[in-house]
């Protein structure tokens, strides 16, 4: 009878840890990052050394962008391992939330450390694509890194740029100059990394270039690319901690920041002249429409919007959803977009 009520009392115990981590697991699975924070607190609270409640913590405070305060639940769930999966996981998330914070030495260690442990498939998965997007591990020990003042130039092996000074100081400008205007405080420098091939990045990291990763401040460039596009991205993320991007914004900002000298309303005329052009359709359902479509003219209306109101269009950089757009601009927006389409597409 003792041993019965001894089992009773740890189903008990433990059984609301199980429905906890459940409703965790979904709150994550939804991307509910702050409603899976508030709730694997509560799960911690009652259990302060269960690692899955420390993990997930972790993870949604990165997914979040957070990730100062990742560490110290990811610390302690490496305190609370007991296999080897476990701290593989742990140490790639403590990985990427000291790369982003541009503690790069100890994200190294991380990652290094997180090579001794065999890992989930997912985990090996999360591994492989940080190290190659932060340029860690074997592949990149070739590579020449020069560290500016804002910016931290990494350099393949035999890629075609005559003069690094002079690409390097473009590059500086083009940030002071974008940065002027949103006044964002990014995290870390830029890791501006330069392939000698758009060939050879598919072949890495399989995908081509330029892109960028805002929230680790990290791009991944052509030698030949606009000085501004990318340095755009990322200085434009960082102006709110809770931006919410759209594509047709997001390019926009980039192409109108590349700081290439393009007629942008002549660039966005070209591409009326094979179809009509309507950008709330584009704003909308812009991830439907090609690269050739949505940049000239993402790129024109951005300008027509900065020389409409400044301080409004970096309200809307915050959240550039249109519902967003008509709070800011109200009956106006619709007159600004009418103005536009008639102003790009045949008469």
């Amino acid at each position: 009878m003792k041993k019965y009520l001894q089992a009773v009392f740890l189903i008990c115990l433990y059984l609301p840890s199980y429905a906890q981590k459940n409703e965790i697991s979904l709150a994550f699975k939804n991307r509910e990052y702050e409603k899976a924070i508030e709730l694997g607190k509560q799960l911690v609270e009652l259990h302060p050394n269960d690692y899955d409640g420390l993990l997930v913590i972790g993870k949604s405070y990165n997914l979040s962008n957070n990730f100062k305060n990742a560490i110290p639940y990811l610390h302690k769930a490496i305190d609370n391992c007991e296999k080897g999966w476990q701290f593989a996981w742990a140490n790639i998330e403590l990985m990427e939330s000291h790369f982003a914070l541009g503690n790069k030495n100890e994200a190294y260690k991380h990652f290094k450390e997180s090579l001794n442990y065999k890992g989930t498939q997912n985990s090996n998965k999360k591994l492989r694509r940080l190290a190659l997007l932060f340029g860690f591990g074997e592949y990149y020990e070739e590579w020449k890194t020069i560290e500016g003042q804002n910016v931290i130039f990494h350099f393949q092996e035999g890629v075609k740029i005559n003069d690094k000074k002079k690409y390097i100081k473009e590059r500086e400008r083009v940030f002071m100059n974008i940065n002027s205007f949103f006044l964002s405080n990014l995290p870390k420098k830029i890791d501006f990394f330069v392939w000698k091939s758009n060939e050879e990045a598919i072949r890495i990291l399989g995908t081509p270039l330029g892109f960028t990763n805002p929230q680790y401040c990290i791009s991944h460039n052509r030698p030949n690319q606009t000085k501004g596009h990318e340095i755009a991205h990322n200085i434009s993320f960082w102006i709110s901690n809770n931006i919410e991007r759209t594509r047709f914004i997001n390019e926009g900002i980039g192409v109108y920041f590349d700081h290439s000298n393009k007629n942008r309303i002549l660039q966005a005329k070209r591409v009326a002249n094979n179809k009509e052009i309507d950008v709330k359709k584009l704003w909308i359902d812009g991830e439907t429409y090609s690269e050739e479509v949505i940049y000239p003219v993402a790129g024109a209306f951005v300008e027509h919007l900065i020389s409409i109101d400044k301080e409004k269009f970096i309200e809307l950089s915050k959240n550039q959803v249109y519902e967003n757009a008509k709070l800011i601009y109200g009956q106006e927006l619709d007159k600004i977009i009418s103005r536009f389409n008639k102003k790009i597409n045949k008469e």
